[in-house]
């Protein structure tokens, strides 16, 4: 509404129009800056867009009892002018700010805080440039005692000149991303920061070199980016992590040894400095996924991870797997890059509950042959990826008979297909191999015939 200038309730006739508003979202409306609203006593949920900070404040005043309240490019939005908004926000449960470039701190004090919002129970900033931290008179060492004792979600993201975050001992989820300036966390402490399930650390570059606290109910943990972590201590506290995932961490080194009886998923990814897992007992394990982790030289024994169904282990140029022990009831299994060549193994027991096979970075194959016994019965997916030097699919009968879904991708040299493919193929999937793309499009290629019985067959 471009052109729209003044609201007013005043006008009875407005009063009848909207007798029961609960849910109220202004965008976009640049000419609106006079409002002369009388109380809203149902409003729940208020969101604002791309407004000077008179019309949030309107808003807010005839509408104290919002539970959810959402901003959004809010010129004007300075510290002062926030904390003369909160003093109306006794009720609000969620409060979410986006692109407020003005506001440096939320809150004078953790006592403030603590005082006005009673209700809060998610938190969410992004994007917002030039916030330093929640509170302004925050103290490191006493942070996170009092504060906001209602909060259960804290979520910061693109806050770049953010420079310290302190965490209410009663959150359950904690996700701080892309905050370049950020170079400490005040965690909840041992006996007070027991909830927290969830943490989510991304591409906060300065950050200090470790996680040192004690957070027993943890379930999830993504770490990406966060280049001076070395190490996780404590993790033996970490008896409900179900799901870890460390991403670009170049300094990681280690994991303590320790025991993690419901561990359930595993990710770690560019940990160029993690030199071994052997001596970590995993016995729930069920997801591990390891991508360029070069210095990374060992795993768990993996036969003892009876839970684990799938294992992902690329680029990990110092890592030798090729032992021929498998978990015994994995079905997925992603593999390449690793000391010893996948074409070098030999055969391998893998175990018959394994479905579904990913190979990938494999410079010396040029043909299948060189995979052989790399297959079992029981495949149903086979995903070929990055084989730079592969002209021919050709192997004889090495192919299980099982096979439902074979897909390649980025093999340029790749030409030929076996004179013969499965007739239990359901799909064909053929992507960035140029040179057998061409002879597979069309009714007139030359694979066409090949191919045609395929009920999904995707090539580009």
């Amino acid at each position: 509404m471009s052109g729209w200038e003044v609201w007013s309730t005043n006008n009875k006739a407005l009063d009848v129009m909207f007798p029961f508003v609960r849910e109220l979202h202004i965008e976009n409306c640049p000419e609106l800056t006079d409002l002369s609203l009388e109380a809203l006593p149902l409003l729940r949920v208020l969101n604002i867009y791309k407004y000077g900070d008179g019309v949030l404040r309107s808003l807010v005043r005839a509408a104290s009892s919002i539970t959810r309240l959402g901003v959004k490019f809010i010129s004007g939005l300075t510290d002062e002018v926030w904390r003369g908004v909160i003093k109306y926000l006794g009720a609000v449960e969620e409060v979410s700010m986006f692109y407020c470039n003005e506001i440096r701190y939320l809150w004078v004090s953790e006592a403030e805080a603590s005082t006005i919002f009673v209700n809060l129970k998610s938190l969410c900033v992004s994007y917002c440039d030039t916030l330093i931290s929640l509170g302004e008179k925050e103290e490191k060492i006493n942070s996170g005692r009092n504060l906001v004792s209602s909060l259960r979600t804290l979520s910061i993201d693109h806050c770049v000149s953010m420079k310290h975050c302190c965490c209410p001992n009663s959150i359950d989820s904690l996700s701080i991303k892309y905050c370049s300036s950020l170079t400490s966390v005040s965690f909840p402490r041992t006996g007070g920061g027991g909830q927290i399930k969830s943490l989510v650390i991304e591409n906060c570059e300065k950050l200090t070199e470790r996680i040192n606290t004690s957070m027993p109910m943890l379930v999830k943990v993504k770490i990406e980016g966060w280049r001076n972590l070395k190490s996780i201590v404590q993790l033996s506290s970490f008896i409900h992590l179900s799901s870890l995932s460390i991403d670009d961490c170049p300094s990681f080194e280690s994991f303590p040894d320790t025991q993690l009886p419901n561990l359930t998923h595993m990710d770690m990814q560019t940990c160029q400095s993690v030199k071994s897992f052997s001596n970590i007992q995993l016995p729930r394990l069920a997801h591990l996924l390891i991508d360029d982790c070069e210095s990374l030289e060992s795993l768990p024994e993996l036969l003892n991870l009876t839970f684990l169904i799938e294992l992902s282990i690329t680029r990990c140029p110092s890592m030798d797997t090729s032992c021929g022990v498998w978990p015994p009831n994995l079905r997925y299994l992603q593999l390449g890059g690793l000391k010893t060549p996948i074409s070098e193994w030999g055969t391998q027991n893998f175990p018959t509950s394994l479905v579904d096979l990913s190979i990938h970075c494999e410079p010396r194959v040029r043909s299948f042959i060189q995979l052989s016994g790399l297959f079992p019965s029981s495949l149903t997916t086979l995903v070929i990826n990055q084989f730079d030097n592969l002209k021919s699919l050709s192997m004889g009968n090495q192919l299980p008979t099982s096979l439902q879904h074979l897909r390649i991708y980025d093999c340029p040299k790749l030409k030929h297909l076996p004179k013969v493919l499965l007739p239990s193929l359901l799909s064909l999937e053929i992507t960035e191999c140029p040179n057998l793309s061409r002879r597979c499009n069309g009714r007139c290629s030359r694979y066409w015939p090949l191919i045609s019985y395929i009920p999904s067959a995707h090539i580009c």
